[in-house]
């Protein structure tokens, strides 16, 4: 399996399903790198400045005037200390690698500052199979930063890991992947966390299987047509046109395909029972709904 090349820009469920289920390595776009880099001078720039930002020189939540000075790698550290509060038993090593993925495709597009070499360490632990162990429970608002604090101490090497199907202090792990914990520089630390990836992440693996359960669905309604000798008429696309309902001529035409040969037999009777003949216009409210869920994981993916 070729490596998912990360770009900036389309990556798919279907992308995402395979670096967390089938171990599909991930390479960084030639041009990723000098977008991070660009965004990162941008952001040191502005704070040189004196201008405010938040996370970076500002305190978070109800701290938000304070002013952050001193040893920006401890504030950074601070701020994941404060926000590891999640719950409840870990997350399957496929959910953590989806998460760990779909971050790593949004900071991609190069609107976090996050630095490059963090960005780098990320891609090199996902490579490597060493995963977080991430609690299930704990979200605050539309996000998922107090999920996602495991993967940043996972890179400052602090937290446990799970590594080769064992579980470890995490900077064990990284040492026995040949790899070591990194710093962080301002800001850092929110652009890790802040982000809906566990939802991301683990909404594509969901509309990947509901994708397959469709196509699952299909097949056997094909199937049922095929025994039943059922009146093919009504995958007329005309018939879908006249009402064209939400993803009926989809479903439609995909039955038609799965029935497709030289010649259809004639139909055994006028008109079939109506869980024959109403099959497109089901299957259709069904492709629509899977198909807007797979558009919204997407817009967020990217």
């Amino acid at each position: 399996m070729s490596a998912l090349v990360l770009t900036g820009a389309g990556v798919s469920v279907g992308d995402v399903a395979a670096v967390a289920r089938e171990a599909r390595k991930v390479e960084i776009g030639a041009d990723v790198i000098g977008g991070l880099e660009k965004a990162r001078k941008v952001l040191d720039q502005a704070a040189a400045s004196g201008q405010q930002i938040y996370g970076l020189n500002t305190g978070l939540g109800a701290n938000l005037g304070t002013s952050v000075e001193g040893d920006a790698s401890a504030f950074q550290r601070q701020l994941l200390e404060g926000r590891s509060g999640a719950v409840g038993g870990a997350l399957p090593v496929e959910t953590v690698r989806a998460t760990m993925l779909a971050r790593l495709t949004m900071l991609s597009a190069g609107g976090s500052g996050l630095s490059p070499a963090v960005f780098v360490a990320l891609v090199d632990v996902l490579n490597a199979g060493v995963h977080p162990v991430m609690p299930s429970l704990g979200s605050i608002g539309a996000g998922d930063l107090v999920l996602m604090t495991a993967i940043a101490r996972l890179l400052i090497g602090e937290g446990e890991a799970d590594y080769q199907g064992r579980r470890m202090p995490a900077v064990k792990a990284l040492m026995m992947a040949r790899l070591g914990p990194i710093g962080l520089a301002p800001k850092d630390g929110l652009s890790l966390i802040n982000a809906s990836a566990v939802s991301a992440g683990g909404g594509s693996l969901v509309v990947t299987d509901a994708l397959s359960a469709l196509d699952q669905q299909q097949q056997a309604g094909a199937l049922t047509m095929e025994g039943f000798g059922a009146n093919r008429t009504i995958l007329d696309p005309r018939l879908h046109m006249a009402r064209p309902a939400a993803g009926q001529q989809e479903a439609a035409k995909a039955l038609h395909d799965l029935l497709a040969r030289d010649e259809a037999p004639a139909p055994t009777t006028l008109q079939d029972p109506l869980s024959i003949r109403c099959m497109p216009s089901i299957h259709g409210v069904l492709t629509e709904a899977i198909g807007q869920a797979k558009r919204a994981v997407e817009i967020e993916l990217n």
